[in-house]
């Protein structure tokens, strides 16, 4: 049993890395090799939690169980908010063959990389203007990640404090000197300025109005991966021409997908798994639709990851 640790993991992997094996996973989770994904949340004080996903595909050598924990009041002890592991053990005999203790950095990188995936596979081509709502991390991986799949793009960034927003602004544009970057004074601007639209933020709250939203607009969904977070007032499902999920079960549990589909039952209809698109390969996005891709998190994402960095680090 190998046990790979955090600086190991960090200089083994880059976010581009995970881009087709995510991909793939997703194509196999919406097929008949998809052996389970339980998931199991836990809620502590101080709106601390811990989310425990598992993954098993047939065929695939190994399976996961990833925890990942956030612990918001550490920031004032000076600890880490976010920390996890994921134990890899082998399909075949059960045997753990890896513990990768990657302090959730598996878990912001794969993030990171599938919301990137997913709004370069469903956003239009020729869309050049991204609004990011949200400052935390995953903002700022949001927009690293997709630089690696467009190029020659703008963003609009909001944040409910504009202090956080213009610290996020001045990293980006350290970090990606060849985009421009703006800050929105609100969300509604953001969004009526911008043809993709991406929240990654832990609102409980909507922050997102359907009425905001015009032909040809594409939204990546990433914050709400609880039963009690928002980011999307209903009529964005509402608008939307296709709804397009990580994981159907899980969306009926968790995020704000799980509270429209209970009052409106119909919007199956428009509703597909990002895995079973991804093999069409014939799909192109259409620049006149309403589009809305929602996440909650797999653990496949995990299992791709994982087993990535495991191999890496046996050679």
């Amino acid at each position: 049993m190998k046990i790979i640790d955090y600086e190991e993991i960090a200089k083994a992997i880059h976010v581009e890395d995970l881009f087709e094996p995510i991909k793939q996973v997703f194509m196999d989770y919406s097929s008949p090799k998809l052996v389970g994904i339980p998931v199991s949340l836990l809620h502590f004080e101080g709106n601390a939690d811990a989310h425990i996903k598992i993954a098993a595909l047939n065929g695939y050598p190994y399976f996961s169980v990833k925890v990942a924990t956030m612990f918001p009041n550490n920031a004032a002890k000076n600890l880490p908010i976010n920390n996890g592991a994921i134990f890899l053990f082998d399909a075949k005999i059960g045997e753990l063959k890896a513990i990768l203790n990657d302090k959730g950095l598996l878990t912001d990188m794969r993030t990171a990389a599938t919301g990137a995936l997913v709004t370069d596979f469903f956003a239009p081509k020729n869309a050049k203007s991204i609004a990011i709502i949200g400052t935390g991390y995953q903002a700022l991986s949001q927009v690293k990640a997709l630089s690696k799949l467009r190029d020659n793009f703008s963003v609009q960034v909001y944040g409910r404090d504009f202090g956080k927003a213009k610290i996020l602004i001045n990293k980006l544009e350290s970090l990606c000197p060849q985009l421009h970057f703006k800050l929105a004074k609100t969300a509604e601007e953001a969004v009526k300025n911008c043809e993709i639209v991406v929240t990654t933020t832990s609102s409980t709250e909507p922050i997102i109005d359907g009425k905001w939203l015009q032909r040809g607009q594409h939204i990546t969904a990433l914050g709400a991966d609880d039963t009690f977070k928002n980011e999307l007032y209903q009529n964005v499902f509402d608008v939307a021409d296709h709804i397009y999920l990580d994981s159907l079960e899980l969306n009926y549990k968790y995020g704000e997908y799980s509270k429209a589909i209970i009052s409106k039952p119909h919007f199956i209809e428009k509703t597909t798994e990002f895995g079973k698109i991804f093999q069409d390969l014939k799909y192109v996005a259409d620049p006149h639709k309403i589009t809305v891709a929602k996440l909650v998190g797999v653990g496949v994402q995990d299992l791709a990851a994982a087993t990535l960095i495991f191999l890496q680090t046996q050679q």
